[in-house]
C-alpha cells in the first residue's frame, strides 16, 4: 500500500506541516500526538514515547518482521520558526500549497516534515511486505536547538538496539538528491569581548581606538582566519568560519565605546582537535588587537561550545545499502559528502556509536529555515520507494 491510516505521501505530509512544532516555540508534543494516535497505532505500528523533558516527545515507531537485522530511518519533528520572514511567505507557512510545477511550500515541508511522511509510508509497505527483521523509525524532538531534549537525551538512555541509522535530512544544497551525507559537521560558538577606554568622544583623538572599532580589526581577521584540522577524514569536508555572528557595543552618542563584545562560530569537520582550535582562535584574535584592547574569549555553554563533527565510513553496510537503493531508484549513486550543517549523527554515531548516514532524504537545504520553504511532490514519492528499498537492502540475508 502507498498509504498509512488512509493519507499517502502528500496528504499526510499536508497533515504534518499543519500542526506547529516550531522550536523555539509551542514544540513537539501535538505533532507526536498525531503521529501516534491518527498515523501509527491504527497502521499497527508499535509506539514508544520518551519523554526526557517535559513536553518534548520523542518517538520510537516500529515494525518487527521477525529475527534479522535492526534498521532505524529518524527524522526530527520540530521546525525552526517562521520568525521574521513572515512578512515574505507567499503562502501560510501551515498549509502545505502545490502549485502547477508540482512543488509543495510549506514550513518543514523540507526540514523535515516530508521525509518523516515518506518514512512512515515506507514503513507501512515494508510491515506489508518486507523481509525479516526489524525496522524503527526515530522520530526526535529539538534537534533544531541542539538536540538536548532530543537525540542528545536518546543517545544517553532510550535508542533502541539498532544496527544503524539514516536520517532523512535533505540530500540537495540547491536541486534534490545531489548528495549522501556522511559527516555531520559541528560547531563552536564563542564571543569576544574587547575592552578599551571609555571617555568624552570630543576627545577621541587623545583616547586611542575604540572598542568597537578594535572589534571591527577582528572580525576582519577571523573572516579569513582558516582553523587547523589535525586528521582530515576520508570525505573531503572544510570547515567553515563565520564571524560577526552577533555585536554588541557602545553606550551613546557622545561616549567614545570602551567595550565590544562580538560573536563568532566555527562549522567543525572531522579531525579538528579543541585545544589546538581554541589556541589558533587565541592567537588570531590577539594578534589582530594589536595591543590596543584587553582580550577575553568565552566559550558556549554545552553543545555550542563545541559539538564534534563525526563521519561515517564510506564502506559501512549501512552505506552500501543506501548507494544500492539509490541505483534501483534513482538510477545512479549518490557522491558521498559533508552536510553544511549539524544533525542528530553528532549524539547517534558520536556518543551512541551507532553507524549512521547523516542525510538521505528530499528536498533542498538552501529553502529551508527561511520564507517559502517548499519541496518536490515527485521527490516525496521518490523518498517512500527509496526508503523502502533502503529497508530491503540493508535487511537481505548477506
Amino acid at each position: 500500500m502507498d498509504s498509512v491510516a488512509g493519507m499517502d505521501v502528500l496528504e499526510l505530509t499536508t497533515r504534518l506541516v499543519a500542526i506547529d512544532s516550531q522550536n523555539p516555540g509551542i514544540g513537539e508534543e501535538k505533532i507526536a500526538d498525531f503521529v501516534t494516535h491518527d498515523v501509527a497505532r491504527p497502521a499497527g505500528f508499535s509506539v514508544t514515547r520518551i519523554e526526557v523533558t517535559r513536553g518534548r516527545p520523542n518517538l520510537i515507531v516500529g515494525v518487527d518482521n521477525g529475527e534479522g537485522p535492526h534498521l532505524a530511518l529518524s527524522g526530527h519533528l520540530d521546525t525552526k520558526p517562521v520568525g521574521e520572514a513572515l512578512s515574505q511567505w507567499r503562502t501560510d507557512p501551515f498549509e502545505l500549497t502545490v502549485d502547477d510545477a508540482g512543488i509543495a511550500y510549506g514550513l518543514g515541508s523540507t526540514d523535515m516534515k516530508g521525509a518523516v511522511a515518506a518514512m512512515l509510508v515506507a514503513l507501512q509497505r515494508y510491515a506489508e511486505d518486507g523481509p525479516a527483521g526489524r525496522v524503527s523509525l526515530v522520530l526526535t524532538a529539538d534537534e533544531e536547538q541542539g538536540s538536548d531534549a532530543g537525540a542528545k537525551a536518546l543517545a544517553a538512555r532510550g535508542l533502541p538496539e539498532v544496527d544503524a541509522i539514516v536520517i532523512g535530512e535533505p540530500s540537495g544544497i540547491d536541486e534534490p538528491w545531489e548528495l549522501m551525507a556522511l559527516v555531520s559537521r559541528g560547531i563552536c560558538c564563542f564571543e569576544i569581548t574587547l575592552g578599551t577606554v571609555q571617555g568624552h568622544s570630543g576627545l577621541s583623538n587623545r583616547l586611542g581606538r575604540n572598542a568597537v572599532l578594535v572589534a571591527a580589526d577582528v572580525l576582519k581577521a577571523m573572516e579569513t582566519f582558516v582553523p587547523p584540522v589535525a586528521v582530515p577524514g576520508a570525505v573531503a569536508a572544510e570547515p567553515t568560519v563565520n564571524s560577526g555572528m552577533l555585536i554588541r557595543g557602545g553606550v551613546a552618542f557622545g561616549t567614545w565605546p570602551g567595550e565590544c563584545t562580538i560573536g563568532c562560530e566555527i562549522r567543525l569537520v572531522p579531525g579538528m582537535v579543541r585545544a589546538e582550535v581554541q589556541a589558533a582562535i587565541e592567537q588570531t584574535v590577539i594578534e589582530a588587537a594589536g595591543g590596543r584592547a584587553t582580550v577575553e574569549i568565552s566559550y558556549l555553554d554545552g553543545s555550542l561550545g563545541w559539538m564534534p563533527a563525526v563521519e561515517l565510513d564510506p564502506a559501512s553496510r549501512v552505506v552500501k545499502a543506501a548507494q544500492a537503493a539509490c541505483q534501483d531508484v534513482l538510477g545512479r549513486e549518490l557522491p558521498a559528502r559533508a552536510y553544511p550543517g549539524g544533525t542528530d549523527a553528532t549524539y547517534f554515531m558520536g556518543e551512541a556509536g551507532i553507524p549512521t548516514v547523516s542525510s538521505l532524504g528530499p528536498g533542498w537545504l538552501s529553502v529551508a529555515h527561511g520564507a517559502n520553504e517548499k519541496v518536490a511532490v515527485a521527490d516525496l514519492r521518490t523518498a517512500v520507494d527509496l526508503y523502502e528499498q533502503v529497508m530491503a537492502q540493508f535487511l537481505r540475508p548477506a
